[in-house]
Order: structure tokens, then sequence, then C-alpha cells
């Protein structure tokens, strides 16, 4: 992706120094910048965050379900909030893997 200078803003982010080992270790392996990777990081989760469903609307989706399953809203926000933590832990698992590996023992 090519970028005007101009159009670059600075961000400045603080990270547990085994998470920076993980990511600067990571970065050397796929050969690209620290930066490189986390524009590349960043610019995935915003992509992915469009693609989510936000909890109301699926909701409103899954309530008739809910209502067949005889599911309160706050049953069924507490299933889709845990199904969607179960994703995200399998899409970014190698990362938390890396990043733990990386921990002192």
């Amino acid at each position: 992706m090519t970028i005007a200078i101009n159009n670059i803003r600075r961000i400045t982010l603080r990270v547990p120094s085994q998470l920076h080992r993980a990511l600067t270790q990571a970065a050397a392996e796929r050969d690209v910048s620290l930066n490189r990777l986390a524009v590349e990081a960043l610019e995935l989760y915003a992509v992915q965050q469009k693609r989510r469903f936000p909890l109301k609307e699926l909701s409103a989706i899954l309530a008739p379900a809910a209502q067949t399953k005889g599911l309160t809203e706050e049953e069924m926000m507490r299933h889709i909030k845990e199904v969607r933590r179960r994703i995200w832990q399998e899409r970014y698992r190698e990362t938390v893997e890396a990043s733990r590996k990386a921990e002192p023992a």
C-alpha cells in the first residue's frame, strides 16, 4: 500500500515487554519492520471489525430463535459473547501462543 507522507499519522503504543519481544520476533521472521507488522495487524483488525455484527444487531436477528428455545435476552447475549470469544481465540491462537512462548519463565 502506498500512502502519501502527509497522510501518515503517528500513534504511540505501550505493550508488555514479552509482547514486544514476540512481535519483534514475528516481524523478523516475516522480514518486515515492527512498524509494518503493527500497521498490518491494525489494518486487519479494522477490516474484521467491519465484518462483525454488533451485539444489538445479533440480538435482533437471533431473538426469534432464542424465544423458541426459551432463552432470556441476557442468556442469549451471554452465549453470543462466549461464541465471539471462542472465535477470536481460534483466529489469534498462533499469535497468543507465540507471545506466551516469548514470556520469561
